[in-house]
């Protein structure tokens, strides 16, 4: 099944590899990053943005600054996936909460667009995005519902836990252990798909 083989991510230590390559200042080693990753980055972007102008302006800024970072990146101990996902997750919230983007949010509200065939420039990236977003809204819809609950604030609409303990009433040490335990449910329900 070549879509399933497409849909898993690079192996931890061609990505750790590239990481090397890219802090020595290998463009083609980006290049390749870029290739891997853009479009699950844009997902991660896109759905805390919502402006399809701004992600794909936040998306030169991400990958620029992997070009910068790269070399603070320890490869003996970090994860790439969970690092590349985690800036762009943190990039997209900082954008959201800099009053020059609530101000323009204010101005002109946009509909979220949908990534479809049209949206991306192969039609293959279409449908691996689509089994990527059925594979996670499937995950999710088997957490339960506390550790769900935080975990769509966090990464869906870019809560902190402080945001998140006020807006459900509830302890910091509670929302942490939610978002723990929904995590590493998640992970669990994903360990096959990378």
């Amino acid at each position: 099944m070549v879509v399933l083989a497409v849909l898993k991510r690079l192996d931890t230590s061609i990505e750790k590899a590239l990481i090397a390559r890219i802090s020595d200042g290998d463009q083609q080693a980006l290049a390749v990053l870029y290739d891997q990753y853009v479009a699950l980055l844009y997902s991660v972007v896109i759905a805390i943005i919502k402006k399809r102008e701004e992600a794909e302006d936040l998306m030169q800024e991400i990958f620029l600054l992997i070009w910068k970072k790269a070399s603070t990146f320890d490869t003996s101990r970090d994860n790439v996936y969970a690092w590349l996902t985690t800036m762009a997750r943190n990039r997209a919230i900082d954008r959201t909460r800099s009053k020059a983007f609530r101000t323009a949010q204010q101005e002109v509200a946009e509909p979220i667009p949908e990534i479809t065939a049209s949206a991306m420039e192969n039609p293959l990236d279409a449908v691996i995005m689509q089994e990527r977003a059925d594979q996670v809204q499937e995950a999710m819809q088997q957490i339960p519902a506390a550790p769900r609950e935080v975990i769509l604030l966090a990464y869906f609409e870019g809560c902190s836990q402080s945001q998140m303990a006020e807006q459900l009433n509830l302890p910091l040490g509670t929302i942490k252990t939610r978002v723990r335990q929904g995590m590493k449910k998640f992970s669990e329900l994903l360990g096959g798909v990378r």
